[in-house]
């Protein structure tokens, strides 16, 4: 991987972290609004989570004397919280970890820059994860009972 093709990966991820955890703060107060508490604390610490992986993502590129580029990525924002679980789990499962991964092979001749990738990726899985058990909660138990489930009663 060049030393353009690098920096440009890295600004990709930052620029889509800081796009989706502004979409995950929207997320949060929309559920916390309709009464979905519990769902709205995992909107929050999602959106956490990005924008300190984009923080990361930028300290790396100036560390390694690249330019930061500024940017946005348009997001859905969703009023339903199992079309916001179905939208991340078919981001996941549709190149978004796959594509993260690849780039963790790509990043051969960078150890530091690798292992801050494989922790990004190790993260996505457990999102995933996360989503999928919520989607099978909710197959199990029924939308209704699940959004229950996710009230602050």
């Amino acid at each position: 991987m060049t030393f353009d093709e690098k920096i440009k990966a890295l600004n990709d991820l930052a620029v889509a972290w800081y796009s989706t955890s502004q979409a995950d703060s929207i997320h949060e107060a929309i559920f916390r609004g309709q009464g979905y508490g519990k769902f709205a604390d995992h909107c929050k610490e999602e959106a956490e989570e990005e924008l300190e992986e984009a923080k990361k993502c930028t300290a790396r590129i100036i560390a390694l004397g690249g330019k930061p580029e500024f940017g946005f990525v348009k997001q859905e924002i969703h009023y339903d919280p199992k079309e916001l679980l179905d939208q991340w789990y078919k981001e996941f499962t549709e190149g978004g970890i796959a594509s993260m991964n690849k780039l963790v092979s790509d990043l051969s001749d960078d150890a530091i820059t690798r292992k801050m990738v494989e922790e990004f990726v190790e993260g996505e899985e457990e999102h995933c994860a996360w989503v999928a058990k919520h989607l099978a909660i909710i197959d199990k138990l029924g939308y209704d009972n699940y959004l229950l489930e996710m009230m602050d009663i």
